[in-house]
């Protein structure tokens, strides 16, 4: 009963963590929209160590958890991301844009582009649409 009493804590610590913008993994995707008229920016986070999908709010600062993708997804999700060449040239800027920042172990790859025409490449824009696809449905599960 005694060890119960100190495991118990451990485990609500751990199943609970907080992120922080601040306070990320090191292995994690950031997505989403950026530009128009007010120059609005919707991020995404992907957690690639646990599946866990965050929701940067821009007005409070505050990282929103959207919901959490199973192992067996997750794994998909990342070998689509693996065949992705993020060194291929980002397009043009324009008055909207998509972007997909992937952060490895302190290093970044970033690719941006407008229109779902004129992604780098086809992978890029339909894993792109994948994921928003996901976060919709994750959205409507709550």
């Amino acid at each position: 009963m005694r060890l119960f009493i100190y495991i118990l804590p451990l485990l609500l610590f751990t199943c609970c963590q907080k992120y922080t913008v601040n306070k990320l993994p090191d292995n994690r995707l950031h997505f989403g929209n950026a530009g128009g008229y007010t120059g609005e920016i919707r991020e995404y986070i992907f957690l690639l160590d646990n599946g866990q999908v965050l929701f940067k709010n821009r007005d409070t600062g505050e990282l929103e958890k959207i919901g959490k993708l199973k192992k067996e997804e997750r794994m998909v999700f990342i070998a689509e991301l693996d065949r992705i060449n993020f060194k291929a040239s980002s397009r043009k800027a324009a008055n909207m844009n998509t972007m997909m920042t992937r952060y490895t172990e302190g290093a970044a790859e970033k690719l941006q582009w407008s229109g779902p025409r004129s992604a780098p490449s086809p992978e890029a824009g339909a894993f792109f649409q994948t994921l928003m696809a996901k976060v919709r449905a994750l959205r409507e599960e709550k």
